[in-house]
Formats: structure tokens, C-alpha cells, sequence
């Protein structure tokens, strides 16, 4: 989790993430709040920004300067509304601060512009300017630079032009300055601490999203591994075949669904011919190539579902459910001749093997052992009639 946190790490100074990345993420993450919350504060300030037209109209009265002033406020709102309906074509730029940066600077320009054009009051003009910042660092809450230097800008603005405009003294500057600052204070640890909370919370869920990723991948591991023991146990390490302790296992599940479905079940015995004469000449390394291609040509000719196993030496047995004796003996047959005509390397020497098979149908509730040792039979007849061949046995 060391690597998590790093990618996870946020900016103290500017509550943003550190990685390109993580931050872009964020971003993608809080869009769909970002449009809601976004057209709310907008629609919310149009509201209020029109209503304060009354204000206007109190102090100034019908006059050319009050029309420029509700024309200015009409302007503004309606740029406001257009912005809000098209907030989700253009949420990239919602969320990197650009649309919501623009708007609090168009809306505080207006806001400047129409204060100039009425008879200054502190309270009327202090205040103002005061819900203007504080609007303007809630708006943007995940942005904390890009707000901070515009309200800063917009503070000095009005200051600078509250001095010269009105000609204020020395003392009103110094109060309306005191107000603004205080104003900046606040809406800026407010923004500030919004931005961090908002990105400690993504990064929270991130933690515990790859947490659970991990454990997941971990059971999946865990899983896998376990299977990969349970077939090693199950299975015989040279040829990958069952081992006879787990084939008896299989073999009772088989033979029961059998005796339920009310199907023939073909048992194949299979012996590898003369295997103690190629295992003395070729070494045991090398003979075991013999019991691998067996293997091979065997899951290469039959269908599931059946059951391939090795017994021990060169001794394999194959249940094949749904066929009866004839069919078991044809399939037995194709083993036999493809098993012939499949050379195998030893020595730079291509050498040639066959398989005596002894095949059987088992009848209804017989037992695998008994099934086993009459396909046994079969198969000891194929070898005393010459090798290299099938018997199948009723």
C-alpha cells in the first residue's frame, strides 16, 4: 500500500493531488456532482443577482444609470443560465475550473462595474463585495488556487477603484480593506478545506478499492494455487493422467450418474507392449516419452466426458460413459492404430510402440474394481493372442 499512498499523495499547498493522474481521476469522479451542484449555484445566484435589481432601484431610481445597471445584471444572468445548460457537453472544463473560473470573473467584473455606478455606503458595498467572495470560493470548491487569485484580484480591484472612484479616506479604506481581508481569510480556509476533504474522501474509496482489488486477485491466487495442488495430488506426475487413488474416486461418481441416467459405460484397459524391453534399452528418462505420447493420443481421440487414468507402470484405464461395447471398441481401435503410427524420439532414433486394450461394457450396479479386473482379463487375452491389438469381451 506504500506505492498507493505515494500515487494517492495530496499537495498541502494546493490541495490537489501530486499525480497528473490521480488528479484527473478526481476530476472524472466528482462530474456528475460537480453539473448538479454547479447548475444549482448557478440558477441560486441568477436569482439573488436579479433580486438585488431592487436594491439598485431604491438607491439610483429610474435613470440612465440604473438601466445600464439592470441591463448589466439581465447580462449576466442570462450568460449564467446558458453556461448552466451546457455544463454537461463541456464537464472537462467544468471540473479543471475553467467554466467556473470564468464565470465568477465575468460575474465580479459585472459586480464591480455596477457598484461604481451607484452613491457608496459601506455597509451596501462592503457587504456585497463580501457575498461576491464568499459565493465565489464556494462555487469553486475544488479548485483552490485558481479561486483564491481570483478573489484576491477582485478584492484589490475594488479597493483600487473604491479609492479612486469615491475619493474614500484613509479610515473607510482601511475598514472596507479589513472586510475584505477577513472575507478572503475565511472563504479561503473554507475553500481550502473543502478542496482537501473532498480529494481525502476520493483518495479514502481509491484505498479501499485497490484493497479489495488486491484481496480479490489474492483469492483468485489463492484459488488457482489450491487447484494447482489438488490436480498434482489427483494427478500422476509423468503423464498428467488421474493417479489410481484418484481415478477409484472419480470412477464412483461416474459408474452412480451411470446407473441414474440408465446408460452403457465402456471401460478400456490399456497395456503398453513390451514396455520393460524399451525402459532397459532407452532408460526410463526416455520411456516415459512412450507414456506421455499414450496420453496425448488418447485426449486427442476422446470426448468428454470421460475418465483417464494411469494404474501404475504402463497399465491405463479409460471409463467412457455413454458408449457401449461396440463403441468402446471402435474408439479403443482408433487409440490402438494411432498410437502405432505416432513415432517417438529417443536417441535420434524414432521408435514405434503398440498397445494391447481390453475392452468391456459395465453392467448395471457392477462395481468399478470388478468392471476393472474383467477389462484386465480382456486385455491379458489381446496380449496372448499376439499384441497390438483390441479384445473386447462381452
Amino acid at each position: 500500500m506504500g506505492e498507493a499512498a505515494e500515487v494517492l499523495r495530496i499537495n498541502r499547498l494546493t490541495a490537489e493531488f501530486f499525480y497528473p493522474e490521480t488528479e484527473r481521476g478526481f476530476r472524472e469522479d466528482i462530474r456528475a456532482r460537480r453539473i448538479r451542484d454547479t447548475r444549482l449555484a448557478i440558477l441560486l445566484a441568477a436569482v439573488f443577482y436579479l433580486v438585488f435589481a431592487s436594491t439598485d432601484y431604491l438607491a439610483m431610481g429610474v435613470c440612465e444609470n440604473y438601466s445600464v445597471v439592470l441591463a448589466t445584471r439581465a447580462s449576466i444572468c442570462a450568460a449564467g443560465l446558458i453556461t448552466a445548460f451546457l455544463l454537461p457537453k463541456y464537464w472537462r472544463q467544468l471540473v479543471n475550473g475553467v467554466i467556473p473560473g470564468l464565470v465568477a470573473v465575468f460575474a465580479m467584473a459585472g459586480f464591480i462595474a455596477i457598484t461604481f455606478l451607484r452613491p457608496y455606503s459601506v455597509g451596501w458595498h462592503g457587504m456585497s463585495m463580501m457575498i461576491m467572495l464568499l459565493g465565489g470560493y464556494v462555487f469553486i470548491p475544488n479548485r483552490f488556487l485558481a479561486i483564491l487569485s481570483i478573489c484576491l484580484t477582485g478584492s484589490l480591484i475594488f479597493l483600487l477603484l473604491a479609492a479612486i472612484h469615491f475619493g474614500l479616506p484613509g479610515d473607510e479604506l482601511l475598514r472596507l480593506s479589513t472586510l475584505l481581508i477577513v472575507t478572503n481569510i475565511m472563504g479561503a480556509m473554507a475553500n481550502y478545506r473543502l478542496s482537501w476533504l473532498m480529494r481525502e474522501e476520493y483518495r479514502d474509496r481509491a484505498i479501499v478499492e485497490m484493497a479489495n482489488l488486491k484481496l480479490q486477485a489474492e483469492m483468485v491466487e489463492r484459488a488457482r494455487l489450491e487447484e494447482v495442488l489438488r490436480q498434482r495430488a489427483e494427478t500422476d506426475d509423468v503423464t498428467g493422467a488421474l493417479d489410481r487413488g484418484a481415478f477409484f474416486v472419480r470412477a464412483e461418481m461416474i459408474l452412480r450418474q451411470a446407473d441414474v441416467d440408465l446408460k452403457p459405460l465402456a471401460v478400456l484397459f490399456i497395456d503398453v507392449d513390451y514396455f520393460k524391453q524399451i525402459n532397459v534399452t532407452y532408460g526410463h528418462i526416455r520411456s516415459d516419452q512412450v507414456l506421455k505420447i499414450l496420453v496425448q493420443v488418447c485426449n486427442s481421440l476422446l470426448r468428454e466426458p470421460y475418465c483417464l487414468a494411469r494404474l501404475g507402470g504402463e497399465e491405463f484405464v479409460v471409463l467412457l460413459p455413454g458408449l457401449d461395447l461396440a463403441g468402446g471398441a471402435k474408439l479403443a481401435e482408433q487409440i490402438r492404430a494411432e498410437c502405432q503410427r505416432t513415432p517417438v524420439a529417443m536417441d535420434e532414433v524414432d521408435v514405434h510402440f503398440t498397445v494391447s486394450i481390453g475392452v468391456v461394457q459395465r453392467q448395471s450396479g457392477e462395481p468399478a474394481r470388478v468392471a476393472l479386473m474383467r477389462a484386465d482379463t480382456a486385455m491379458a487375452s489381446a496380449k496372448f493372442k499376439g499384441r497390438n491389438r483390441v479384445e473386447a469381451v462381452n
